[in-house]
């Protein structure tokens, strides 16, 4: 057995709302389940590198089906940040709340998009969205990724558990 990644579980205190970042979130349609599926799918690999990890994490999302991302489209919880011009940039996606609670994520920004606040931005109006439906907000992080532990702090996330994925080896 050994140590795969270090979670953090985090649960969303008083928001803090980021700067102002150029574009608009919307929730995803039917016409971009094929890359809202690509960006679910490469989300493990990116989050392995910016943790600086060799190998991803192969969990579900890499499993997900083209219905399966159809359905969390109709269920309302996949949004695409879009810029200026109306690229798609950014996705932020959660579970349906459950017991009044939902979990963030995943939170994919391609490598060409990043640091420019759309993950920030993203959160935040799904988070505020949640709150004001009276809806609990959490989510994990890689403690390895000082970029994730950066901004979900900065919006108000409160650290609540450590945790860790294992891996067995035979």
């Amino acid at each position: 057995v050994r140590v795969h990644e270090h979670l953090r579980l985090f649960e969303l205190g008083e928001l803090v709302a980021p700067p102002s970042t150029p574009g608009r979130l919307r929730l995803a349609t039917p016409e971009d389940a094929e890359l809202c599926l690509a960006w679910f799918r490469a989300f493990g690999a990116a989050a392995a590198e910016q943790a600086g990890r060799d190998e991803p994490h192969h969990g579900p999302l890499e499993t997900f089906t083209i219905e399966d991302m159809l359905l969390r489209i109709e269920q309302e919880v996949i949004w695409l940040w879009e810029d200026d011009h109306g690229e798609r940039v950014h996705l932020t996606a959660a579970n349906p709340p459950a017991h009044g609670v939902t979990r963030i994520g995943p939170v994919y920004t391609p490598a060409g998009h990043r640091g420019r606040g759309y993950a920030s931005a993203a959160v935040a109006e799904v988070s505020r969205q949640y709150v004001e439906q009276g809806v609990r907000c959490c989510l994990f992080t890689d403690q390895a990724n000082p970029t994730s532990n950066k901004i979900y702090q900065a919006l108000g996330y409160e650290p609540v558990v450590d945790m860790v994925n294992l891996v067995i080896q035979r």
